[in-house]
């Protein structure tokens, strides 16, 4: 069966599913990129009946694109094989997906999700992996903590990175969002909100690890921890964080096992949406053996049902830092990576809880560097190249 037939039948398995809305602050959002709030993650309230309760959501992306540059495929993450290029002139790999969650309230205080995510993955399947699972007790209306397996907070769509429907675009800028390859920590993290005046400000701390299996490697993270901020002022979202961990990675291939190395990374985001009209930065510097930064810029004009959009996102090379080991000559190659993005797209919400979406990339890439494209046959060099990205996707919650 191919990848598009298996997609559809996950589509038909979707439609099937009865669930309820409702909402609660702090879980993993499905939510209206911008704008409005849609489905979120359902939980229940245990008030008045004494019984632990339990809802069901979920949420889908069904995508396809296609790519000019015929010597490389365009992968929006390191850990997807192939997608559109020289694999495929046209593939569903990059967006396509599907999600459940099953949410419960054990008392007012206590309650628990888990989140289970089907897409393409490493060894070229769809095999279901968990997203979140974690519980959750609140001191408070406004202090909690969360003990299991909880996305990581880095960036301004974090919490619903793998939900098309949350946001405006196809998918959150590559150059940016697949600097950091951990998205999720197995561990806890407690929060705190506050008012300021007429503002509203939240502390997140995290403690945990990480492990990432795929076909020839296996990536570990320890001690990870970070400290994020969320300041909100009306229509305005300022988000600051900073996180470190030690990383390693075993090669199934050779058994060699890679020292602990030291990770930081530093990102800043904001946003304004007023309604109308949005505007949005992100930014993040990464250090580990060496230093790189990336970053992107995009705004959109809602004119009823439509969301025409414009983003521009590029990374930075990376630079060696003194204190390690003499880089290999792979690694040197490595570091050069480097790519930028134009990007002109249009959402179209034309039914409840449903979209779709067209968006255009043009991707230059740097003079010394293949960019971020994959199953480049050995010896081709595509420096300073530009190529072309078409995607479409339908979106939807349910």
């Amino acid at each position: 069966m191919t990848s598009q037939c298996k997609l559809a039948v996950l589509f038909v398995l979707a439609a099937g599913i009865a669930v309820a809305e409702a909402a609660e602050k702090d879980q993993p959002a499905i939510a209206i990129g911008g704008g409005g709030t849609g489905l979120e993650a359902a939980t229940a309230n245990t008030i008045g009946t004494g019984q632990p309760t339990f809802k069901f959501g979920g949420f889908s992306t069904l995508g396809v694109s296609h790519s000019s540059q015929g010597l490389g495929d365009y992968i929006l993450d390191g850990t997807i094989p192939k997608g559109p290029g020289r694999s495929r002139n046209w593939s569903a790999t990059n967006d396509s997906r599907i999600g459940v969650q099953v949410a419960a309230n054990f008392t007012p205080e206590t309650s628990a999700i888990i989140q289970v995510i089907s897409e393409y993955q490493a060894d070229g399947t769809y095999r279901p992996a968990v997203e979140w699972a974690n519980v959750k007790y609140a001191f408070t209306p406004d202090a909690y903590i969360r003990v299991g397996r909880i996305a990581l907070p880095t960036f301004l769509n974090s919490d619903s990175r793998k939900v098309g429907y949350s946001y405006p675009w196809i998918h959150p800028p590559i150059d940016l969002y697949r600097q950091l390859s951990i998205t999720n920590n197995d561990g806890m993290d407690t929060s705190y909100r506050f008012g300021i005046g007429a503002a509203e400000n939240s502390i997140k701390v995290i403690y945990g690890r990480n492990t990432n299996e795929r076909p020839t490697s296996t990536s570990s993270a320890r001690k990870l921890w970070g400290i994020f901020d969320a300041f909100e002022y009306g229509s305005a979202t300022l988000r600051v964080g900073y996180q470190e961990r030690e990383a390693s990675s075993y090669n199934h291939l050779t058994g060699v096992t890679g020292a602990w190395t030291p990770n930081s990374d530093l990102s800043i985001g904001a946003s304004y949406d007023p309604g109308g009209w949005f505007a949005m930065s992100e930014w993040m510097q990464r250090k580990s053996t060496t230093k790189a930064s990336a970053m992107y810029i995009s705004a959109g004009y809602r004119i009823n049902k439509f969301t025409p959009y414009l983003t521009y996102s590029q990374n930075s090379p990376a630079s060696f830092l003194p204190g390690f080991p003499a880089p290999t000559a792979i690694a040197i190659q490595s570091a050069k990576k480097q790519q930028s993005t134009a990007s002109l797209g249009v959402r179209w919400d034309f039914m409840k809880n449903t979209d779709f979406k067209l968006q255009y990339d043009q991707v230059y890439l740097s003079d010394n560097s293949n960019g971020y494209l994959a199953n480049v046959p050995a010896g081709v060099i595509l420096y300073g190249a530009k190529f072309h990205v078409i995607s479409a996707v339908l979106d939807f919650v349910f």
